[in-house]
């Protein structure tokens, strides 16, 4: 039905909007990726389809000229109070190495979406990023209980990795 509704109104937002999540939904991130670039092309002032788009470029491919293209259309959302927004550009910022505004971003992200362990994740590795590994190791923990045993994303594999990297270190560290 919505194939037919674009057929016959291309350029509607509502049709292309419904058409990217639907795309996301069933896991075609590069299609839904196609689409928000359409929709920000067509309305640049958007955060949400700056976000939206943002976020599908940060975690789903990996380029440089991808995260770069991540990068300058989040930089919009520096400084927002939307927690989506907040963690959207934090974890950005983490993968541009800026790790000091990832935390000022990342916090208060975490702190209103407690239960969402991708965000919580993303704090831990701003926190390890700036050396601060007595931070992060709760956080890993803790997102992977929100994760749940069988949550195969590999935040949550790096997240086990962190873990013991961390652990051992302390451990070294006791030990002299």
């Amino acid at each position: 039905m919505l194939d037919d509704a674009l057929k016959v109104l291309p350029e509607d937002p509502n049709l292309l909007w419904a058409r990217a999540g639907l795309l996301e939904e069933m896991g075609d991130y590069d299609g839904a990726i196609a689409v928000y670039e359409t929709l920000y092309g067509a309305d640049p002032a958007s955060p949400v389809l700056a976000n939206n788009l943002a976020s599908l470029l940060s975690t789903h491919r990996d380029t440089p000229e991808d995260l770069e293209r991540a990068y300058s259309v989040a930089k919009r959302l520096r400084g927002a109070s939307e927690p989506a927004f907040q963690d959207t550009y934090g974890w950005i910022a983490y993968q541009q190495g800026l790790s000091h505004d990832a935390l000022d971003h990342l916090k208060p992200a975490a702190e209103a979406l407690a239960d969402d362990p991708m965000v919580i994740f993303r704090l831990a590795m701003a926190y390890r990023a700036n050396a601060r590994d007595d931070k992060a190791l709760p956080l890993f923990e803790r997102a992977l209980a929100l994760a749940g045993p069988d949550d195969t994303r590999p935040a949550f594999t790096t997240a086990r990795d962190e873990i013991a990297r961390i652990t051992s270190t302390m451990a070294e560290s006791e030990a002299n």
